[in-house]
């Protein structure tokens, strides 16, 4: 969903007018609680476009202009400034929950405004395509043809061939630090999908990590070429008293 677009990106006049032919009176749910980040309008709109992406997938329709303003949608859900659809709230990667969103908006005495969502998906398009030149769009149409995108467990890549990668990056999760599933709430509700059927590596106790990486790099031995390279980006947790590079080590 975040990747694929961007292999294919759109003019910008198409995305305007892809805007212009979907329509946002159409909901598929409107939840309550959800309220406490939009105004009823705006939750409206959005849960129209959640009607349209999900009708779409469903009958194979779903285009490349569809997908990146389904792209630029998952990133504009939540947010900080005028720039999102909802009042303000926590950055973009992080959805709190509805009882908490309640509590900023009683601390902050504000109340969802209503949101022009074609003029914010566009406005974010502009930005997102503004070095995408000639050249750029020449070369991701050369190599999109090959991608392979794939999704599932970082220890068991068979669809990738022995010796096949030249260079790995990856940040693996922080122990428990980050709760994924809680901050992706909001994204699989407008995806439609059910966040526990997703397999997430959480794990709490040091020894169950270093198992569960130890595994992950013995796959990415598999993968890797002869003098390919990994790019493994942890840090330091529990207030600094834990060092997981060195632990990778």
């Amino acid at each position: 969903v975040f990747t694929r677009p961007r292999l294919q990106p759109p003019e910008l006049d198409e995305i305007a007018q892809r805007l212009r032919d979907i329509p946002l009176d159409q909901p598929i749910d409107e939840p309550g609680d959800l309220l406490a980040f939009y105004h009823p309008e705006v939750l409206r709109a959005i849960s129209s476009l959640k009607r349209y992406f999900l009708d779409r997938e469903q009958h194979g329709a779903l285009d490349f202009l569809d997908e990146w303003i389904r792209m630029v949608a998952i990133n504009r859900l939540t947010g900080h400034s005028s720039g999102f659809f909802s009042v303000y709230t926590l950055p973009p990667n992080q959805a709190t929950s509805a009882k908490a969103q309640r509590k900023i908006n009683e601390k902050r005495r504000q109340t969802p405004p209503r949101r022009d969502l074609p003029a914010i998906l566009l406005k974010k398009s502009r930005q997102l395509l503004g070095d995408c030149t000639p050249e750029v769009r020449r070369t991701l149409a050369r190599v999109a043809g090959g991608a392979q995108l794939l999704t599932g467990t970082s220890d068991a890549t068979p669809a990738l061939a022995s010796g096949s990668v030249s260079l790995v990056v990856t940040s693996p999760p922080f122990l428990d630090i980050v709760q994924y599933a809680a901050d992706n709430w909001l994204r699989c509700w407008f995806l439609g999908l059910d966040v526990k059927s997703v397999r997430i590596t959480m794990l709490r106790k040091l020894e169950d990590w270093q198992a569960a990486m130890s595994a992950v790099f013995r796959e990415l031995h598999r993968v890797l070429q002869p003098g390919g390279h990994v790019a493994f980006e942890v840090g330091e947790v529990r207030a600094g008293s834990i060092k997981l590079e060195e632990v990778v080590l």
